[in-house]
């Protein structure tokens, strides 16, 4: 499996740097690589449409599946800078800690922080990974993931940080719903004792996640009436991020 991917990838650097559309006799040359092992990994990169194939010549290109993840690979390369001052701004009206937050596997890291005027704060270390099921950052980015990986998420033994930590599969699976249903996470104290997290998904030009934009504060400095203005400044700073990222629902 490792053999062909880094096969896959051989012929697609060599069509790359042709600068030109290449025969399978050329794409053989050039990678030095057997012409049934080059033809069958072409015939699997066509139908994903990594690679094209000319009707007329029979010769292969670069395919269209491949703009769509240069695409996205540039939002993921400005999504720290375009977050920044997303995340000063939400800071300053919460006048809490404001972070964005990053899916790595099974866990979720904080990319880039702001920090509120407050002096009493809930610090998570950047780049820390924790587990996708506990907090409401990572619940965000659980919530919007491909169903495939969240019914593979809830059969794992998911570990218990906290009293409030939920690890039944079936209570989760209804969170996960409810999170998509009402566009935010609220949790109290799930990965940390006496934390408070808030957070909105924030979505690419082709509407797939790729982060979560939240507020951390202690829970004693929060009151319930609070809440609703709270949850509405995180909604609307994660929608301005998604509309800098060229998301047109976002508006």
């Amino acid at each position: 499996m490792v053999q062909s991917v880094t096969r896959s990838l051989l012929l697609l650097d060599a069509l790359s740097k042709s600068h030109k559309k290449c025969s399978l006799a050329e794409l053989c040359e050039i990678t030095a690589l057997a012409p049934s092992t080059v033809h069958r990994l072409l015939l699997a990169l066509k139908e994903s449409r990594f690679v094209a194939q000319d009707s007329s010549s029979s010769k292969y290109y670069l395919g269209p599946a491949l703009i769509i993840l240069g695409i996205r690979a540039s939002n993921y390369l400005n999504l720290r800078e375009l977050a920044r001052p997303v995340l000063t701004s939400l800071a300053a009206t919460s006048k809490e800690d404001a972070y964005l937050s990053l899916i790595d596997g099974d866990n979720a890291i904080m990319a880039e922080s702001a920090y509120g005027p407050q002096p009493l704060k809930v610090i998570y270390p950047l780049t820390v990974p924790i587990p996708l099921h506990s907090g409401a950052a990572r619940k965000v980015l659980l919530a919007y993931q491909d169903p495939a990986f969240i019914e593979n998420y809830l059969h794992k033994k998911l570990s218990k940080y906290t009293n409030n930590t939920t690890t039944d599969a079936n209570k989760l699976r209804q969170q996960l719903e409810e999170i998509r249903e009402k566009g935010y996470s609220l949790t109290l104290g799930e990965s940390l004792n006496g934390a408070l997290g808030i957070c909105s998904p924030v979505f690419d030009s082709f509407g797939n996640i790729v982060a979560g934009l939240g507020i951390s504060c202690p829970t004693l400095r929060i009151k319930k009436e609070d809440y609703p203005a709270l949850i509405e400044l995180v909604k609307q700073h994660a929608k301005q991020l998604s509309s800098d990222l060229g998301y047109a629902d976002a508006k």
